[in-house]
C-alpha cells in the first residue's frame, strides 16, 4: 500500500537461498522491481528460459501488451490493444498457458468493443456500398455509416462485484512468432476462463477451460463457488467444443502426464461456499472419478473413503481455486502425479498433497492453532508456501518433497525465510467444549505499551477493551493468517475475538448446512456465547465490549443492535445487509437472500419476490428493528458495492436519525464491497478507532 500515491503496488524480488536444517538462508536478494502493471506471467513448459508476460499500460495511451522474454532479455512486444479489451487476470477467469512447441499462448481478455457511431463520409459510403451493406432502413446486421454497431448498446450484463463494467471474457490464442491472434468464438450462454492446454491422444493440442453458464441473468460469481459451470475442451481455433463435466466446477489442472485433468466441484445452488470435491477426468477414456469426496464431519481417525486414504481430522476440501502451478515431481517416484493445494482446516489454512496415482491425501503443516500456510506454487520437487500468524505478516517457506519408495508416502521438509514478527501480539484458538464447529481466534496484546495507553492504560486483562469480529459470508472462515486491521486494533490495546460460528468453512459439510434457514438466530446466539466466554475467562471488559462486522456479520451486528441493546458500547457495520427483501432485487447475488433463509431458488428461472416471501425476509431483517437501536452505530459504505448496494443502509441511516439513535455514516466513492482501496482502508481504520474511543470514553464518563 502506497499511502503517498494512494494506490496499491506490486513488487517482485529474486532470492537466492541455501536450504537446510529447517532454515532457508538468503544468500542474495535482488532489488525490488515494481510489477503493478503485470497482469500474468508464465514460463514455457518446454523451455523455462522463455516467458510470456501480459501487461496493461496507461502511457502514452492505455493498452494491452504481450511481452515475450528470454531470460532477462525482452525478445518481442505485441500490442493487442486493437484486438480485444482488458486482460482478465483474476482467479475466477484469468489464465495463461503455452502450447507444447512454445509457439503460441492462450489467455483470457474482454471481448472486443463494438464500434461506436462515426460520421459518414463519401469514403465510408463507398466502402459500405462495395461491401454490399445497405442503409438504415434495410434489415441488416452490420454497421451503417454514421450509426453505431447495433450490438454496442444491447444489454450485456457483467459478472457482478469486482467485474463491474467489464465486457464478457473470451479466449485468445496468439502466435508469438508472427503476432497473429485469434479471438475464439464462445457460446452465447457460456463465459470461458482459466484455460489450460493439453496434447490429445491424436497429437493435436486442445484447450481445457472453465465455462460459467447462464440463462439470461448473470449472477455475481466472485466468492461464489456454487454457480452453474462446467469443464470444457476445444481445439485451438475454438471448434470441436466438448463438455467434460457439468455442474459447479472450476480450476481445471492438466496432469503432468497429459492423461487427465483435475478440478474442483461444489454443489450447485444453496450456500455460496461449501465443502468441495476433487474430481479427476481421464482424457483418454472419458471417465470421471471423484478422488476426494464431500466430508460431512471431520474424520476421527485416518480413513479410506471412496478409494482415497484421508488423514485423521480431515474436514473436507475448502479451496476457492487450485494453485496455478500445483504439480510436484518426486525424486525416486517419477510415476506419481502429486497435486499440492491449500485448504481450510478448522480455523487455519493447511498445505495438503494429493497423490492422484495412489489415491492418498496427506497433511503437511500444523493444524494445532500455531500458524496458517498457503501454497504459492510447485516446481519439480520444490514447494513454495507462505506461512503466517496473527503476529507474522507472512514469511516464505520452501519445502523439499520426497517419497518413500516402498510406501509411496509423500513427505515435505520445510525451510523458512524468517522475518521479524509484530511485537506485543499473542493469540489462542478457543474451541467449544464439545469439539463442535463453533470456534474463535482470540488475538490480544501481551502487555501495556505506550501505544495501548488510550484504550488499555493499565490494569489486568479483564480490564482490556474487547472487539467482537465475526466474519461475513456467512460461509467463510477466519484463519490464523495475519490481518492488518486486527493487528492494528491489538496494537492499540484491544483484545479482538474472531468468531467462526456454525456455518463457517473448514468444519465439515454438516456445519455449513446447519446455518441454512437459521441465518437470523444460530450465529447470533453463538456470537454472544463467544463474547460471554471471553468475559467469564477474564479476557476482556464486558463494560468495554464493542462490535465490528461487515456484509453478513454487518447483518448480524445490526440485528444485535436491535435485539441486544446495551451489550455493545459501540457497533461498526461495513456494507451490512439491512433489508433482505431490498437486497434481493438490488444485489448481484439475489439467490443468497433465498438460499440462506432455506427457500428454493432457480438460476434458470429466478422466483418472483412474492408478498409471502418478502414477509419472511422482512421478519429476518434488521430494518424492522430500527426503533430498538440505542447504542452508537457507525456505517461504513462503498458507493459502488454490487454485492450489498448501499441504498438499504442509507435508508436505515435516515430512519435511525429520525428515531434519535446515535448513528453516523461514511460513504466511500468508487469503492466496492470489500472497502479495499488504500484510502478506504486507511480512513475506515482511523474512523473505527476514533468511533470506539468516543463511545468508550463517553461510557466511562457516565
Amino acid at each position: 500500500r502506497d499511502f503517498a500515491r494512494d494506490r496499491k503496488r506490486k513488487v517482485a524480488s529474486h532470492l537466492a537461498l541455501a536450504i537446510g536444517d529447517g532454515a532457508a538462508t538468503v544468500l542474495a536478494r535482488g532489488a525490488p522491481a515494481e510489477v503493478t502493471d503485470v497482469v500474468m506471467t508464465q514460463p514455457a513448459p518446454s523451455d523455462p528460459s522463455l516467458s510470456a508476460v501480459l501487461r496493461t499500460v496507461t502511457e502514452p495511451t492505455p493498452g494491452c501488451l504481450v511481452e515475450i522474454w528470454r531470460d532477462d532479455a525482452l525478445v518481442k512486444t505485441i500490442d493487442m490493444t486493437s484486438k480485444h479489451g482488458k486482460f482478465y487476470g483474476d482467479a475466477t477467469f484469468g489464465g495463461l498457458a503455452w502450447t507444447a512447441d512454445s509457439a503460441s499462448i492462450v489467455y483470457v481478455a474482454e471481448r472486443p468493443e463494438y464500434d461506436k457511431a462515426k460520421p459518414a463520409t463519401p469514403e465510408t459510403d463507398a466502402v459500405q456500398q462495395a461491401a454490399g451493406e445497405g442503409d438504415i432502413t434495410d434489415g441488416i446486421s452490420g454497421g451503417v455509416a454514421g450509426v453505431a454497431d447495433p450490438r454496442r448498446y444491447e444489454l450485456e450484463e457483467d459478472w457482478g462485484e469486482t467485474f463491474a463494467g467489464k465486457r464478457p471474457p473470451v479466449l485468445v490464442v496468439l502466435d508469438v512468432r508472427t503476432g497473429a491472434a485469434r479471438v475464439l468464438p464462445s457460446a452465447s450462454d457460456v463465459s470461458p476462463g482459466q484455460p489450460q492446454l493439453f496434447t490429445a491422444r491424436g497429437g493435436e493440442e486442445r484447450i481445457v477451460f472453465t465455462g460459467y453458464t447462464f440463462a439470461g441473468h448473470k449472477h455475481g460469481v466472485v466468492y461464489c463457488q456454487n454457480r452453474p459451470s462446467g469443464i470444457y475442451t476445444c481445439d485451438l481455433d475454438g471448434s470441436n467444443v466438448q463438455c467434460l463435466f457439468r455442474g459447479s466446477a472450476r480450476s481445471p489442472r492438466v496432469t503432468p502426464s497429459q492423461q487427465g485433468v483435475v478440478f474442483l466441484t461444489t454443489a450447485t445452488g444453496g450456500p455460496h461456499a461449501a465443502t468441495s470435491e476433487i474430481v479427476y477426468h481421464d482424457l483418454g477414456t472419458g471417465q470421471t472419478t471423484t478422488v476426494v469426496p464431500i466430508i460431512d464431519r471431520p474424520l476421527g481417525d485416518p480413513l479410506n473413503v471412496g478409494g482415497t486414504s484421508l488423514p485423521a481430522g480431515f474436514p473436507g476440501i475448502y479451496a476457492d481455486q487450485l494453485p496455478a502451478r500445483p504439480w510436484l515431481r518426486l525424486a525416486g517416484c517419477p510415476e506419481q502425479e502429486v497435486l499440492a493445494l491449500s485448504s481450510l482446516w478448522r480455523s487455519t489454512t493447511a498445505v495438503l498433497t494429493l497423490d492422484i496415482t495412489n489415491r492418498a491425501l496427506a497433511l503437511h503443516t500444523p493444524v494445532d492453532g500455531t500458524e496458517s500456510s498457503a501454497v504459492l506454487g510447485a516446481a519439480d520437487g520444490l514447494l513454495v508456501s507462505r506461512r503466517s500468524t496473527p503476529a507474522q505478516p507472512g514469511e516464505l517457506a520452501v519445502g523439499v518433497a520426497t517419497c518413500a519408495p516402498h510406501t509411496k508416502t509423500v513427505a515435505i521438509q520445510w525451510s523458512h525465510v524468517v522475518r521479524p514478527a509484530v511485537d506485543n501480539i499473542a493469540w489462542q484458538v478457543l474451541r467449544s467444549d464439545d469439539g463442535g464447529p463453533l470456534e474463535s481466534i482470540f488475538v490480544y496484546p501481551q502487555q501495556h505499551l505506550p501505544a495501548t495507553r488510550h484504550f488499555w492504560p493499565g490494569g489486568s486483562a479483564a480490564a482490556r477493551p474487547l472487539v467482537i469480529v465475526p466474519h461475513g459470508g456467512p460461509h467463510s472462515t477466519y484463519t490464523l493468517d495475519y490481518n492488518p486491521l486486527v493487528a492494528g486494533l491489538v496494537r492499540l490495546g484491544f483484545g479482538v475475538l474472531l468468531v467462526n460460528f456454525t456455518g463457517s468453512l473448514g468444519f465439515g459439510q454438516d456445519a455449513v448446512l446447519a446455518q441454512i434457514g437459521r441465518m437470523d438466530t444460530l450465529s447470533l446466539d453463538e456470537i454472544q456465547e463467544s463474547a460471554r466466554r471471553v468475559h467469564a475467562a477474564g479476557g476482556g471488559d464486558p463494560a468495554a465490549t464493542v462490535y465490528l462486522g461487515g456484509s453478513y456479520s454487518g447483518y448480524t451486528g445490526a440485528l444485535l443492535a436491535g435485539r441486544a441493546p446495551g451489550f455493545y458500547r459501540a457497533i461498526v457495520l461495513r456494507n451490512p445487509v439491512i433489508g433482505i427483501g431490498e437486497n434481493a432485487v438490488m444485489s448481484d447475488i439475489p439467490d443468497w437472500c433465498w438460499a440462506e433463509l432455506g427457500l428454493e431458488y432457480s438460476f434458470d428461472a429466478p422466483p418472483e419476490l412474492s408478498p409471502e416471501v418478502f414477509a419472511k425476509m422482512w421478519h429476518a431483517s434488521p430494518s424492522r428493528l430500527v426503533g430498538a437501536v440505542r447504542d452508537p452505530l457507525l456505517l461504513l459504505l462503498g458507493a459502488d458495492d454490487r454485492r450489498v448496494p448501499p441504498a438499504q443502509s442509507l435508508s436505515y441511516f435516515h430512519r435511525l436519525k429520525a428515531a434519535g439513535a446515535p448513528v453516523q455514516c461514511k460513504m466511500y466513492p468508487g469503492v466496492g464491497h470489500p472497502l479495499d482501496t488504500v484510502e478506504a482502508e486507511r480512513d475506515s481504520f482511523v474512523s473505527i478507532a476514533r468511533f470506539f474511543a468516543a463511545a468508550l470514553t463517553e461510557d466511562s464518563a457516565k
